[in-house]
């Protein structure tokens, strides 16, 4: 069964759902191996058009609801989808950015009812490709990740039997769909037969609430949302859990430990990213001392630490280095971008992950820093790259760095220290106004300093660790919140 706030389906009636709109996709002249991009809430109609897309074997191009038209736009030139899933109250708006795709509204308002265009000649998903999701880099773009059929199943059935899903399950979850992390947790809570109780976006108390009365056994989330949920003293306690999911972030053990104590579930934590179609490790439930950890590799996924500076070599257990992944979760590249995909993953089909972390002689993983710049916000990726190219565009801004802040709710939230043009009037106020005419609002800087200089390192680049300090004083009065 799939519970979303909009209406409850049975299992059946959903695979029934999937047909028809595979049938109107299908006269729509989508088929094997077309582009199709998804932009809806999490919501029912998210989950019939995605399983009416694996139907088809089209490939399905997942957007966040609230993405900004400029991204939206980047992402249909970028791959050349044929045609968009959006809601009604954003056709309009995304309209142009479409240019001659379809448009399908999944309440039955169709505003560009033709077929879509012929396909041109190379033009299409990749052989085997299930999923192309979007992530943002070093290059401030947005990028394709290809996820293949193979990842995606795989990631679900591995998450779905570490966890011990089935048909007498209900797993209860607000992460968005349109991220890798949720689309796992639907397929793995789907493919066991588990109910799925979706919220169309978190929020503690309706979480707490549709918990309680649908007594849900599994909970999937980030670690910003578990600590809202502590800090409802009125709310119910989800008593009924069995287990509860958390990925995105490092929790930390003091989180793991007040929410066991609160729910008298178990609290695990997995790792994984974009670049795989799924997680690559998780600790069970019955693992002893998982606190901390993100547990062991998940069946069928090989796991080593490499020397940063030299990753053709191997740490000793127990030593900190980079993480690397290899296994059929792994992406076979990203979308037209040769350079960045070798860079990513070795000739030996190893991907490098970015993430330091340690493994232990018995296989645990912890992760212990970073080596992208990559700031964690309530478990969403914001790219500083991204953030300051989009306000570099600003024509009052002469300068831009972006870095992580600690956020007690959201772990990390992105500060950007802005420099202005010379003799240009500029406010905290403007830039995120420009911004979130550019950006998906998780996206958006939750703080702005403007500086009249940015730090350095010796051999030019900006010093990341050294913008942090830099948030208050004479220099820099302007902090925006």
């Amino acid at each position: 069964m799939l519970v979303c706030s909009d209406r409850t389906v049975s299992h059946v009636e959903l695979m029934a759902l999937a047909d028809a709109r595979a049938a109107r996709l299908a006269d729509c002249g989508i088929g094997h191996g077309d582009l199709v991009g998804l932009c809806l809430p999490n919501g029912c109609e998210w989950v019939v058009a995605y399983l009416a897309l694996a139907r088809l074997q089209a490939c399905c191009v997942p957007l966040n609801a609230a993405s900004a038209v400029a991204e939206v736009a980047h992402v249909v030139r970028d791959c050349g989808m044929r045609a968009l899933f959006v809601s009604a109250d954003r056709a309009e708006a995304l309209e142009e950015a479409c240019a001659d795709r379809v448009l399908l509204c999944p309440d039955g308002a169709v505003p560009r009812a033709r077929p879509a265009p012929e396909r041109e000649s190379g033009q299409g998903a990749p052989v085997g490709a299930a999923c192309l999701a979007y992530t943002s880099g070093t290059t401030g773009t947005p990028k394709g990740v290809i996820q293949t059929w193979r990842a995606v199943r795989a990631g679900g059935s591995n998450l779905g039997r570490r966890l011990r899903l089935g048909p007498r399950d209900r797993v209860v979850t607000a992460l968005p769909l349109a991220h890798t992390y949720g689309t796992n947790v639907m397929n793995a809570a789907l493919g066991s037969g588990a109910d799925l109780i979706l919220l169309e976006r978190f929020d503690a108390e309706a979480m707490l609430e549709r918990s309680a009365r649908h007594a849900a056994t599994v909970m999937a989330g980030v670690p910003a949302m578990y600590r809202c949920l502590l800090s409802q003293p009125d709310g119910p306690t989800p008593r009924s859990l069995r287990c509860s999911l958390s990925a995105g972030q490092c929790a930390g053990e003091d989180l793991a430990t007040a929410w066991e104590e609160h729910s008298g579930a178990p609290f695990v934590e997995g790792w994984g990213m974009t670049e795989l179609g799924g997680m690559a490790a998780l600790a069970a439930p019955e693992l002893t001392g998982r606190h901390g950890t993100a547990g062991t590799a998940l069946p069928g996924i090989r796991l080593r630490a490499v020397m940063t500076e030299a990753p053709e070599h191997v740490v000793p257990p127990g030593e900190p280095g980079e993480l690397q992944v290899y296994g059929p979760i792994v992406t076979p590249g990203y979308w037209n971008s040769p350079r960045q995909t070798a860079a990513a993953i070795g000739t030996d089909g190893w991907l490098h992950t970015g993430d330091v972390g340690v493994i232990t002689p018995d296989g645990r993983v912890r992760i212990v820093d970073r080596i992208k710049d990559v700031v964690l916000s309530g478990g969403h990726s914001v790219f500083p790259a991204e953030l300051e190219h989009a306000i570099r565009g600003h024509p009052a801004v002469g300068d831009v760095a972006v870095a992580g802040l600690p956020d007690a709710v959201l772990g990390e939230i992105p500060c950007a220290w802005v420099v202005a043009e010379p003799g240009a009037a500029l406010t905290s106020e403007e830039i995120i106004g420009h911004c979130r005419a550019l950006l998906t609002p998780y996206k958006l800087p939750r703080r702005v300093v403007l500086v009249t200089g940015l730090p350095v390192t010796a051999n030019g680049k900006v010093d990341r660790r050294a913008l942090t300090s830099m948030t208050s004083g004479s220099e820099n009065p302007h902090v925006a919140e």
